[in-house]
């Protein structure tokens, strides 16, 4: 989709303006360009990422109540998977999203696409500090603990790292209350094959993992909560010169 037709595309209420204007900015990030072989370590780095949080809650990542609500919030946002074709569908959709969609479930998207954009542009920095640091291996871009904090460091993006955080527990709280609707559930099974008649699979099914994952959770406020709570204390300890704040040995 043009960026021309994301802009003419009529945004009437605030959940929609908010969707449109992330879109609009996810677009723009998509075409800039890229510093060469970028999406080689991205891909490492994102594993790196999804296999730390895994570690850091573990206590609940093994729990049957909660793995697979963190397995989409650790490992579908944090994949190492192209989901290029999951972005196309969503710009293809989106003037019929924002007239179709409640306003309610307009905003989780909309989150969604927020969380995505950050991420990637916080990945990218990260990266491009990882290199520096790493120069003498920068073709294969080593990533442990110690080398990903002091590259967290350089970044010097403290606010936007809480801001991510503060995202993704937003986020899920939306998933886990909009999954509890039996009615929304119902109609995104009911409508897969329209979905890969109409070539929408892959947005359609990662709405489904989202929902499906949170539907049957409980006390999920809590537990975003408890994470939060962990991930902004690690951030802390990273600004504050830590080497260590995760005490995770993979080496990648």
């Amino acid at each position: 989709m043009s960026r021309d037709k994301l802009i003419h595309t009529n945004a009437s209420s605030p959940a929609a303006r908010r969707l449109k204007d992330a879109m609009l900015k996810y677009h723009d990030f998509q075409r800039l360009e890229k510093p060469q072989n970028i999406d080689h370590h991205l891909a490492k780095l994102a594993h790196w990422q999804s296999e730390r949080l895994k570690f850091s809650h573990q206590d609940f990542y093994q729990s049957t109540d909660y793995q697979d609500g963190l397995s989409f919030l650790f490992t579908d946002l944090y994949s190492t998977e192209d989901f290029s074709d999951r972005d196309r569908d969503l710009e293809r959709i989106f003037p019929k999203m924002i007239k179709l969609l409640p306003k309610k479930i307009l905003e989780t998207v909309s989150l969604l696409v927020e969380l995505n954009l950050l991420t990637q542009q916080l990945d990218q920095k990260l990266v491009e500090k990882i290199g520096l640091i790493d120069q003498k291996n920068s073709a294969q871009l080593k990533i442990d603990e110690q080398i990903y904090c002091e590259a967290y460091r350089a970044c010097n993006n403290h606010g936007e790292r809480l801001y991510q955080i503060q995202l993704t527990a937003e986020l899920g709280k939306k998933l886990d209350k909009y999954a509890r609707s039996s009615v929304i559930l119902f109609t995104l099974r009911m409508t897969e094959s329209a979905a890969e008649m109409a070539g929408l699979q892959a947005l359609h099914q990662f709405l489904m993992n989202g929902f499906e994952a949170f539907h049957s959770m409980k006390n999920v406020a809590s537990l975003l909560n408890t994470i939060s709570q962990r991930e902004n204390d690690y951030l802390d300890e990273i600004y504050q010169g830590s080497s260590q704040p995760f005490h995770f040995d993979l080496s990648i």
